[in-house]
């Protein structure tokens, strides 16, 4: 194999493994020690790859917002209802994530240098509340004239923590997607008749 190849295909490999350790062991509990052995390389090869764990975060985290960014345009383009779209992004996001992701993401800032900190905040807004807010923005619906864009796609990622504790332990599709539409029926239209 040629060297790029190699290179790429090592590099890959690092993502692979630490955005499945981060996903399921979250950030304070996992070490690049941890992340060099799951990939089954050294740890000074890591370091070639990724100067630190901090930076390997941050580019796992741009990584999977750029395809949730994606699938999100995706939805926005079709003709369907704000609950509707809501529940694909729900799905979407689902599908790559297994846990809160605007938890994760505060609770991981916690343990990083401030100017990653801020990067990680960046990736936040651009790979996922703006494409949300897009939703909102697109919709026919009317928001309530108190709650702007920006804030009912923070809500809405929000409120996706009840959600996230529950659906990757139900037994079947039917059951998840009974509660995903449960909660965006709760997000759009409250609790109150």
């Amino acid at each position: 194999m040629k060297k790029e190849t190699v290179f790429e295909v090592t590099h890959q490999s690092i993502l692979e493994t630490a955005k499945e350790l981060f996903l399921t062991n979250g950030y304070k509990n996992t070490s690049t020690r941890d992340i060099a052995k799951a990939a089954n390389i050294t740890q000074p090869a890591l370091y070639y790859h990724f100067s630190n764990k901090e930076i390997l975060f941050l580019e796992i985290n741009k990584q999977i917002g750029s395809q949730l960014k994606s699938e999100i345009e995706k939805i926005v383009k079709k003709p369907e209802s704000l609950e509707t779209q809501l529940i694909q992004c729900t799905e979407a996001l689902l599908n790559v994530y297994h846990r809160d992701i605007f938890s994760f993401i505060h609770q991981s800032a916690v343990e990083m240098e401030p100017e990653n900190k801020q990067q990680l905040f960046f990736i936040l807004n651009e790979y996922y509340l703006e494409p949300l807010q897009k939703v909102f923005e697109s919709s026919e619906e009317v928001l309530n004239k108190k709650v702007s864009s920006q804030k009912a796609a923070q809500f809405y990622l929000m409120s996706l923590s009840l959600l996230f504790s529950t659906v990757h332990q139900l037994s079947t599709g039917k059951e998840r997607s009974d509660q995903i539409a449960e909660l965006m029926n709760m997000v759009l239209h409250g609790v109150i008749s």
